[in-house]
């Protein structure tokens, strides 16, 4: 399995992320993880800020809520459809086991 991000700015991949969102193959991942667009984008918004320039999030839950001002619970769902949707992957950091990074992605393909 080969992970690419093709992160290139969090305005961007914002973008990707409110495209992505807009189209009717999301409605069941959003309806499953009980979310809403402007929810999900709330939550994209701060992770694609807090991201290194590589699209690599290091924000536990904890922190994506405090700084989205939305319960622990909502991102972690917000969190998971952005996953669904091919936009977050997740992956452990090199050298350190058990810490887990987010890699935002406009596309992460399987081979």
């Amino acid at each position: 399995m080969t992970h690419e991000s093709h992160f290139v700015d969090a305005d961007s991949w914002v973008a990707a992320v409110d495209h992505v969102v807009g189209h009717p193959a999301a409605r069941p991942i959003l309806d499953e993880t009980g979310m809403e667009p402007g929810t999900l984008l709330a939550v994209a918004r701060v992770e694609a800020v807090r991201a290194d320039a590589g699209g690599i999030a290091l924000l536990s839950h904890e922190q994506l809520a405090e700084c989205t001002g939305l319960p622990r619970a909502t991102v972690l769902r917000a969190r998971l459809a952005l996953i669904e949707l091919g936009l977050e992957h997740l992956a452990t950091a090199p050298g350190a086991p058990g810490t887990i990074r987010r890699l935002l992605c406009l596309h992460c393909a399987t081979a």
